[in-house]
């Protein structure tokens, strides 16, 4: 059975594909094109035999009026009332499929709304890190924003708008978001192991945190933190394979609905480990 985030796709399709249409007439051949198109894809949606492939069909995009002969042998001109339906019935449909799109991404979204709303389900990130570490947090957070994470998903300290609040406590602002069902990013670099609240904030996330992911910056390797928190989900920042299958996690957890397509992605990716090796290179990770 076809699934809402797949008829939203194919939805989607339709009204992409209606650029195609540059001359207003029903028998314009890009229309005959598009049209049947629409038709095969509400029948695979909804049924030949639903309310909305009827509205469909009873669309003509002309004027069915009859031709009237005068004395003198020409009929009348309907090119105009022609024009005219055809203009009025495409605003139906495309304004049809857009609202089928609305309510079948609003049935997702609360499904998905649901599903992070149970018990054990995740619906943060908190990004532990060295506020000496800005740049690079920063481009972690541009990477979570990428996959498709919003800013009320994500918990970061160091920028205005994913932390704490002015006149929050924040110790327990902290803990309160440990406490949460988050997803815990350690950003490890040896800034991070020479800061007092990001060993306490590590300490708390095994106690308290569903899940933890550890992203290792150069010029530390995993041999230099070896025992000291667990690797087996862990990665190097600048690895682009392992950003790849972080991507993929992301998605899964947050049940991510529209989700980058490969080759934006893999731009986006490149261009943030471009830079984040700049950054490394420009200044190393010391205390």
């Amino acid at each position: 059975m076809m699934d809402n985030k797949e008829k939203v796709k194919l939805l989607k399709k339709l009204i992409e594909d209606a650029s195609s249409i540059t001359v207003e007439n029903s028998d314009d051949t890009n229309f005959k094109i598009w049209r049947n198109l629409v038709e095969r894809t509400f029948i695979k949606i909804f049924s030949k035999d639903s309310t909305e492939y009827e509205h469909f069909s009873s669309l003509k995009f002309y004027y069915s009026g009859m031709t009237v002969y005068t004395l003198d042998g020409y009929g009348h001109d309907y090119d105009d009332d022609h024009l005219r339906i055809f203009r009025e019935d495409l605003k139906i449909l495309l304004s049809s499929i857009n609202s089928y799109i609305k309510e079948f991404s609003e049935s997702t979204d609360s499904l998905v709304k649901s599903a992070l709303e149970k018990e054990g389900a995740i619906s943060k990130v908190f990004i532990s890190h060295s506020s000496k570490d800005v740049e690079l947090v920063e481009e972690i957070v541009e990477i979570l924003e990428s996959i498709g994470l919003d800013s009320k998903q994500i918990f970061c300290t160091s920028f205005e708008g994913y932390g704490i609040s002015l006149g929050e406590n924040f110790l327990n602002e902290i803990k309160n978001e440990l406490s949460s069902n988050s997803m815990v990013i350690f950003v490890l670099t040896e800034n991070f192991f020479h800061s007092p609240i990001c060993l306490c904030e590590m300490g708390a996330t095994w106690v308290l945190a569903k899940q933890h992911i550890p992203i290792v910056v150069p010029p530390l390797d995993y041999k230099d933190i070896k025992g000291v928190i667990p690797l087996s989900q862990g990665f190097k920042i600048n690895e682009p394979l392992k950003l790849n299958l972080f991507k993929e996690k992301i998605e899964q957890v947050f049940a991510i609905i529209e989700k980058l397509p490969t080759s934006t992605w893999e731009r986006k990716r490149d261009r943030i480990i471009k830079r984040i090796e700049l950054s490394i290179a420009k200044s190393p990770n010391k205390v």
